[in-house]
């Protein structure tokens, strides 16, 4: 893929993924929102249903504790067209009351076939005034069947009656809380609603009364579900019961948790995607540059000696130098020179690839690590003496025997010395320390060279990554010496810790575990 299509690649998945997260949410709020719809129907179902069992239980509880024979009486006389009831009660407050209803019921069959289908019509008059069923009473409507249903049965006139009853009632006389609680219980139970609920009753001034539960007083800011408790004659509220779910939004999760679990997965699984793709491009994208680097800093790497080798070897031609056999030694000494230069740096490069590939073994043998660290700075030292240079050297260990790989560490060495070596701009001045602390083995390689950057010092152990990369060729190399130096101290389970400042030179510390 080129390069430069990379960052527009990605320009277009950060769009598409932005759109994609953005209709998710919309998505989910949208749910969450009939979630939250159903939950009210539901809610309102059950307290319907509430104040249904509720009135009906007060009824019951009303007839079967003062009027023991107005039930039977009602039923007796539901035929009749005429029907008057005087009921007289003494209330809490030991006020005496008299309630008369007087109810005229007509009822007439009217034939709809010749096959002997008629429809029964009841009429109803109050106190010799018509009676309006939806409280209209400039124009007479027909009852519906529900109300015919019970007013043919005399549980209208009972209801009827204990509303006018009850009204002079307080609530608690009306409404036993722990009655109530089970009731709601139960219908919102049967509705799937399982959540912890609170309950109070409010009268017609919207104040608390005192049936009343411990969350619905503890309740805060939220949404409270209310619904007409007990009217009067007329329908106006007089009581209204009121819900509140402390914990609904955790219910509503809980409920619908797979199909919120699977959106959010989703969600974290294209995330995850993106990521990972944008990072592989980007590391692609790195990788193709570092490579191109390393193309050409081994193409300077080998232009140099493959010239010098061209020109040693038309040197050679020539017959005056071919006569000449101190001259031929010269050239040909060039020539084996250069050679194996080249060979060295073909061995780093397939002895990196080795690394990689874990295809390099260990050869772990009994080893006197500062003769091999003393052997290798002192021919290390030839070289930086052409220089005007200095190396020092500092033994201070007094544990040096363990089991290493004497190829690769001497190597190792070898790759630290030559970095201090070509580092320094002006005559080197190299380090070299050892140590003991507890069961490891301490190497210090320092130089007062040009250093590097603090963000490089992460970096220095990548593969093929160079401070001067590109066309800039002051400092000769492939990116390879601290990346191979790095492996091979893991390999034998060590550790190194550069100690860099720009301009003021690095300091390299192996740790080699002795046991």
């Amino acid at each position: 893929m080129n390069n430069k299509f990379i960052p527009i690649i990605s320009v277009f998945m950060t769009i598409s993924l932005i759109v994609f997260v953005t209709l998710q949410f919309y998505w989910l709020k949208g749910y969450y929102g009939a979630l939250e719809q159903e939950f009210s129907n539901k809610v309102y179902t059950a307290l319907e249903n509430t104040t249904k069992t509720v009135s009906d239980l007060e009824v019951n509880k009303i007839l079967n504790e003062n009027y023991d024979n107005f039930r039977d009486n009602v039923l007796a006389n539901n035929k009749q067209p005429s029907l008057t009831t005087i009921q007289q009660s003494i209330d809490s407050g030991t006020q005496r009351s008299i309630i008369y209803s007087k109810n005229l019921i007509e009822q007439k069959q009217l034939p709809i076939s010749k096959r002997g289908d008629s429809l029964s019509l009841t009429t109803l008059y109050t106190d010799e005034a018509a009676y309006k069923i939806k409280k209209d009473t400039t124009k007479r409507e027909q009852l519906t069947s529900e109300i015919n249903q019970d007013i043919q049965s005399g549980d209208w006139g009972m209801r009827e009656f204990v509303k006018v009853n009850g009204n002079n009632l307080p609530i608690t006389k009306r409404v036993d809380s722990k009655i109530l609680d089970s009731i709601i219980t139960k219908e919102l139970s049967m509705k799937g609603i399982s959540a912890n609920f609170g309950y109070g009753v409010m009268d017609k001034n919207n104040k608390l009364t005192n049936v009343v539960n411990k969350i619905f007083k503890d309740k805060k800011e939220g949404n409270t579900y209310s619904y007409p408790l007990f009217t009067d004659t007329k329908d106006r509220t007089l009581y209204t019961l009121s819900l509140v779910f402390p914990k609904k939004e955790y219910s509503l999760a809980m409920n619908n948790w797979p199909m919120l679990l699977g959106t959010f997965l989703s969600l974290l699984t294209i995330l995850g995607i993106y990521i990972i793709s944008i990072n592989y491009m980007m590391k692609q994208k790195k990788i193709a540059e570092i490579k191109t680097d390393f193309i050409n800093n081994m193409s300077h790497e080998f232009k140099t000696p493959l010239a010098t080798i061209s020109v040693a070897t038309d040197s050679l031609a020539n017959d005056k130098i071919a006569t000449n056999p101190e001259k031929v030694r010269y050239y040909s000494s060039l020539i084996k020179q250069e050679n194996l230069r080249m060979k060295k740096q073909v061995e780093n490069v397939l002895n990196m690839s080795k690394l990689e590939r874990n295809e390099v073994k260990l050869f772990l043998k009994e080893t006197n690590v500062r003769e091999l660290i003393k052997r290798t700075t002192e021919s290390f030292g030839l070289i930086v003496s052409q220089r005007n240079g200095t190396l020092r050297q500092e033994f201070n260990a007094s544990k040096y025997t363990f089991k290493i790989d004497e190829f690769h560490i001497s190597n190792m060495l070898v790759n630290l010395l030559d970095n201090a070596n070509k580092y320094s701009p002006e005559a080197p001045e190299i380090d070299v320390k050892t140590k003991n602390e507890g069961n490891w083995y301490v190497i210090e390689i320092s130089d007062k060279g040009m250093g590097m950057e603090t963000e490089n010092k992460t970096r220095i152990f990548e593969k093929f990554f160079r401070e001067e990369t590109g066309n800039i060729h002051n400092v000769k190399g492939q990116g390879l010496g601290l990346s191979y130096v790095k492996k091979i101290i893991e390999l034998h389970k060590g550790q190194v810790i550069v100690d860099s400042e720009k301009d003021k030179g690095s300091k390299f510390i192996i740790k080699l575990p002795m046991a």
